[in-house]
């Protein structure tokens, strides 16, 4: 009860946003225990990208590239089931296709979620391909997104930052 005597809302989901990068299973990670803690159910969203496709043109259409993708895709889930293998929280896995701010904002507004948590936009030497090819999800996310955006850096801060702030 709240107190104003009304009954509490209903819980409402964490949805993550999972790719093949490794700061999408990061993401993942914080997502799961994030609704570990608060109770909620976890809504794990893959949204069918080109990083699905083999990236061979003469195979466009073919059953190859057709196997590729299924492959693809059960690698993924795959990958999902093995990260929260010891989830003991209720959760769910959906492949999605279209574009991924509105794919991922639709299941959010759909489930209420009380949050989206994705990872933060690539880095390193192949960063600046990816950003020229796919805009980032995490910055469309927080630009445009009706509720709270949670983005998750793809690595832990170096050690000596949590020293350089010790007394």
């Amino acid at each position: 009860m709240s107190p104003s005597g009304e009954a509490a809302p209903a819980a409402r989901d964490v949805v993550v946003g999972f790719e093949t990068y490794a700061r999408s299973g990061a993401a993942l990670v914080f997502a799961a225990d994030l609704a570990g803690r608060l109770r909620v159910r976890l809504r794990v969203v893959h949204v069918v990208d080109s990083a699905d496709y083999p990236g061979d043109p003469d195979l466009a259409g073919s059953d190859l590239e057709t196997r590729h993708v299924r492959d693809a895709l059960a690698g993924h889930r795959a990958d999902v089931e093995r990260a929260l293998a010891d989830f003991a929280g209720e959760w769910s896995y959906a492949e999605e296709t279209g574009d991924a701010l509105h794919r991922i904002t639709a299941i959010a507004h759909e489930c209420d979620a009380l949050m989206i948590v994705v990872g933060g936009p690539a880095t390193g030497p192949g960063s600046l391909l990816h950003r020229w090819s796919e805009r980032s999800v995490a910055r469309a996310l927080a630009g445009h997104a009706e509720r709270p955006v949670l983005v998750v850096p793809g690595h832990p801060p170096p050690a000596d930052v949590d020293d350089a702030h010790s007394p």
